[in-house]
């Protein structure tokens, strides 16, 4: 048995009787070590039973926390977790859990808040820190996000992480000047990676700088030819730029790499209009209103997927122009 739980069941003994206490102490012991082995709903049975008999044992419920945990049961685990940290509020750990659990129950305010108890125990933890920022972005608290991002520099942490935290934190202000400055340092500390070029093309397209963002994905196609996402990309910029015949050009690319990709099926009707209003030409048209039932059909309930039916039936010399697409 561990120095600390030795302790903390010596303490038991002080208020309860000693054949009381030996119940609850041998069915704890017991308890741990069918979680150790892996049989966590044996352990969830005894444990059970030992907080019933004791309800101020904080060690049993930070072990009925682990194995409700280790199964997978999320709430029930945050409920054992916030007994113990109202048991034992010094208990670094514990709240270290709870927040854990609680952002897998998406309960982002509560796993923060959590974050920032467990910080307040120990400012150098960087698993609290940047568990404060990352759920601070989840619920769009962009200041809070910034004020640990500079936490999590001075306590040592991993440059690449932080600046990313900071570059989606400016994002959600809209502070792309600086957004774009901290995608631009992520690029240049990983070039290798094609996520950066893809965030640092969207910033731009963000602020409608469709030149710059065009650049710096042309530099992506040419490493990363075989992803779809990259013309993708190009083609949503070509068509902003109104050079319907290289946004054709590059959606087909992003077609032919993944027919199943229901955004480029779009954008690429949405290019192929564009050639019909500059040229006049029918057929155009009737190419675009194609892509985009393909579009919705690969994903019916895509965003503003009504106005796009509309575009279908305004546009479409059939006369059901959404035959076949469950509607």
């Amino acid at each position: 048995m561990r120095g600390w739980q030795g302790i903390a069941l010596l303490g038991i003994s002080l208020f309860l009787g000693c054949a009381e206490q030996k119940s609850v102490v041998d069915q704890y012991v017991a308890a741990v070590a069918l979680r150790e082995l892996g049989q966590n709903e044996l352990a969830v049975e005894k444990l059970t039973a030992v907080v019933q008999a004791d309800p101020d044992f904080a060690l049993a419920f930070s072990e009925l926390g682990r194995s409700h945990e280790a199964l997978g049961d999320h709430r029930k685990a945050a409920k054992a977790y916030r007994q113990v940290v109202e048991l034992d509020p010094w208990c670094l750990q514990d709240w270290l859990r709870l927040a854990r659990v609680s952002e897998q129950l998406e309960q982002y305010v509560e796993a923060a808040e959590a974050y920032v108890r467990a910080a307040e125990l120990d400012p150098n933890d960087l698993a609290a820190l940047m568990g404060v920022a990352e759920c601070s972005l989840k619920t769009r608290d962009y200041v809070r996000v910034l004020a640990y991002c500079e936490l999590v520099e001075q306590a040592g942490g991993h440059p690449q992480e932080v600046l990313l935290l900071r570059a989606r934190a400016y994002e959600g202000q809209k502070d792309y000047e600086h957004a774009v400055q901290a995608h631009r340092r992520l690029l240049a500390m990983d070039p290798q990676n094609v996520d950066r070029y893809l965030a640092l093309g969207a910033v731009y397209m963000k602020v409608r700088q469709y030149d710059d963002a065009r650049g710096v994905l042309s530099s992506a196609a040419r490493i990363w030819p075989e992803n779809g996402r990259v013309y993708r990309y190009l083609g949503y910029c070509s068509a902003k730029l109104r050079d319907a015949d290289k946004a054709i050009e590059m959606y087909e690319q992003s077609v032919d790499i993944d027919a199943g990709d229901w955004e480029a099926h779009r954008g690429l009707g949405v290019a192929y209009m564009l050639k019909a209003r500059q040229t006049g030409d029918a057929r155009w048209q009737e190419m675009a209103v194609r892509h985009w039932r393909q579009s919705l059909a690969i994903r019916p309930g895509q965003p503003k997927h009504k106005t796009l039916e509309k575009l279908i039936r305004d546009h479409s010399k059939v006369a059901n122009p959404l035959k076949g697409l469950n509607y």
